[in-house]
């Protein structure tokens, strides 16, 4: 911390000694890093320090995209906290994983090391940004093409290959596991998906800039926070630690993240902890429940659904820009798609060449010619859940019934 500006500025009064003699007392006295901070002062929470220094950016699922730097080290933890999680579920290195998850890129044109580790560890990543009947048909069949071991992805994306697969009366081979991620999972869409799979359901939580924070044992009495790489706090309003079971904002210190510490991070969701351990003896702290997480389905007039990740895709990474802090997407009707974005002061936000082409993008994925209009907004206001939600849909039929 003494080589990083940002903590240099705003913990003077903490010596090194102190953090020593107590460390978890010490990280107390930290402020919490908002997304703002990490947007607006990057340079002056970097320290290049020679170990692999790699510029990675967040496409904004609480409406705020961010860059970041992360190196080897942070990049190691994160794997190494992704296959504990797996050991949990009882899926050993190596056996063949399907992933249904928001990647825009088929699985044949991915960049040749993530190919090559895909064949290593017996892997293939399918995406999910536009289900329509084609791609969950394909899809199916991958999956039924030798048995898969573990099944993971977005709750709303097993949610529509179930239901696509009853419309069809198509039969999945059950996975031995499924592995849920991204978006807050339900007890009733855990019954639902066990149902529709016939495997149980391992819950895992985390976000880009620290990775995996914590997942599920097979007890499921909550997720074990990964105590190795992060420690995990549940704060009140002044940023002091809620008592356990009591619910508040989720905030995480990655212990890896070297080049750019990010310490009490604040992870743009609600939870609680865990007033009892886990009942399998693992000595990890318990992170009872997460809250907030969630995102709706956009509705086609073809009657296909549009998961919200493609959106994410689309604002946040195709067309992310400077100029805009904050950006969401609604779904007024069918056909009319409203893009509300904050500006940054000074600007227009979006320029005219990108509402074009965020405008041209949208239409591809609602397969019709909509409606698309551009709002520019003072501020876009969190869910009564206190989660920022990055899409929306108002149309009924396009939200998955859970």
């Amino acid at each position: 911390m003494t080589r990083i500006p940002y903590y240099i500025d705003c913990m003077s009064g903490l010596s090194l000694n102190a953090i020593r003699d107590d460390p978890l007392g010490s990280l107390a006295r930290f402020p919490i890093l908002e997304r703002e901070d990490v947007r607006d002062r990057l340079d002056d929470l970097v320290c290049e320090m020679g170990r692999g220094t790699i510029k990675d950016h967040t496409s904004g699922s609480t409406n705020m995209p961010v860059d970041f730097y992360r190196d080897k080290h942070s990049v190691s933890a994160s794997l190494a906290t992704t296959q504990l999680g797996l050991d949990w579920a009882g899926v050993e290195r190596g056996e063949r994983r399907v992933l249904l998850w928001g990647t825009p890129v088929d699985p044949n044109e991915r960049p040749f090391l993530n190919r090559v580790v895909d064949s290593l560890h017996d892997r293939v990543v399918l995406d999910t940004n536009l289900l329509n009947d084609e791609r969950m048909y394909k899809y199916i069949e991958i999956i039924n093409a030798r048995p898969v071991v573990s099944l993971e992805g977005y709750p709303a994306a097993f949610d529509q290959l179930a239901r696509y697969a009853r419309r069809e009366g198509l039969a999945i081979t059950p996975p031995r596991v499924i592995v849920t991620a991204g978006f807050t999972l339900f007890d009733h869409m855990r019954t639902q998906i066990t149902e529709d799979f016939g495997a149980p359901v391992f819950d895992h939580y985390g976000n880009r800039e620290v990775g995996r924070v914590s997942g599920e044992c097979d007890r499921h009495e909550g997720m074990h926070v990964f105590g190795e790489t992060t420690i995990v706090e549940v704060v009140g309003e002044d940023g002091r630690p809620v008592p356990d079971g009591e619910i508040g904002d989720i905030v995480a210190t990655h212990l890896w993240s070297y080049t750019m510490p990010f310490t009490r991070y604040r992870m743009g969701d609600r939870g609680e902890m865990g007033t009892e351990p886990c009942s399998c003896g693992r000595v990890y702290p318990l992170l009872a429940r997460v809250h907030g997480r969630s995102g709706e389905s956009f509705l086609r007039e073809d009657g296909a659904l549009v998961i919200p990740d493609v959106f994410l895709h689309i604002l946040g990474w195709e067309f992310s820009t400077p100029e805009v802090r904050k950006f969401q997407i609604v779904q007024e009707d069918v056909d009319r798609i409203r893009v509300r974005f904050v500006p940054e002061p000074g600007s227009d936000g979006y320029s005219p060449e990108e509402r074009e082409g965020i405008t041209a993008s949208v239409r591809e994925q609602m397969g019709s010619p909509c409606e698309v209009d551009f709002v520019a907004e003072d501020d876009i206001e969190p869910a009564p859940s206190g989660k920022y939600v990055f899409a929306a849909s108002k149309v009924a039929a396009g939200t998955p019934h859970w």
